[in-house]
């Protein structure tokens, strides 16, 4: 079996054994370059709540993460979010998975609320994230598939999905727009750029000339041969200083 190449550290987490019809569903961090009848899954937790609660994530009724934060994907993480610089994924049976986001009672393993739980349709053999966005009753995913293989030496692979609630985008890496018009819930087909080159990541509204929220900038994001999701994140108005307005994020594929 070989190890993730972008994966310098396998994480030897815990099974959790979770009953599905008459089958044993592990989950587990998994390690392994191939997929071998399991659904691989992301959990990108993108809700941007002004208080920034620490939320776990259960799938199935059963713990599959500590208590994360706004904006993070788990397990492994991303660039300008939580988490660490990974691209791992949960290994769970393919079907339909229970997937809940609980606040934990302060020093006990009970809920003390539960903020959202939705059921999704996980496929056999694919590498999948599960996005959370917006707050309260307006809590939503979207499902996208990832990329199963790394790109060409000398490029890095982007997919963008746009959740900031009711914007539509554009997304620009220096001057370039590099996606256009990317409504609410949607994700873009994977694209290509040059590694190695360094430039602003900015968004604006579709067919607008001024930047949204804040910018990120950094080498990393076009790391040769890596996959990434960058994600638009939060809302439109807030000001800048408010952990609630628009930004850019990574989450690592490959």
């Amino acid at each position: 079996m070989k190890k993730i190449k972008n994966t310098s550290l396998i994480l030897l987490a815990s099974f959790c054994l979770i009953s599905l019809s008459c089958k044993k569903n592990v989950l587990t961090v998994s390690p392994y370059d191939y997929t071998d009848g399991k659904a691989l899954v992301k959990i990108n937790y993108s809700c941007p709540y002004f208080k920034n609660p620490g939320v776990v994530v259960k799938i199935n009724g059963e713990r599959v993460s500590s208590a994360i934060t706004y904006s993070t994907p788990y397990p492994g993480g991303g660039l300008n979010t939580g988490g660490n610089t990974y691209a791992d994924y949960l290994s769970v049976n393919p079907g339909t998975q229970k997937i809940a986001l609980t606040i934990p009672k302060t020093g006990a393993f009970e809920d003390s609320i539960v903020l959202f739980e939705t059921n999704v349709q996980l496929t056999a053999d694919k590498y999948q994230t599960v996005h959370f966005t917006d707050t309260a009753a307006n809590t939503t995913t979207v499902l996208t598939t990832d990329a199963s293989n790394k790109p060409d030496s000398g490029f890095t692979q982007f997919t963008f999905v746009n959740l900031i609630p009711g914007s539509t985008l554009d997304l620009y890496f220096g001057t370039v727009k590099v996606a256009s018009n990317v409504v609410y819930k949607q994700a873009t087909d994977p694209f290509l750029l040059p590694s190695g080159t360094s430039n602003t990541w900015s968004l604006r509204l579709a067919g607008g000339t001024t930047t949204l929220g804040t910018t990120y900038t950094s080498t990393s994001t076009v790391a040769n041969q890596r996959v990434f999701t960058v994600y638009s994140r939060g809302y439109i108005s807030p000001a800048t200083t408010d952990i609630r307005s628009a930004k850019i994020s990574f989450a690592y594929n490959k």
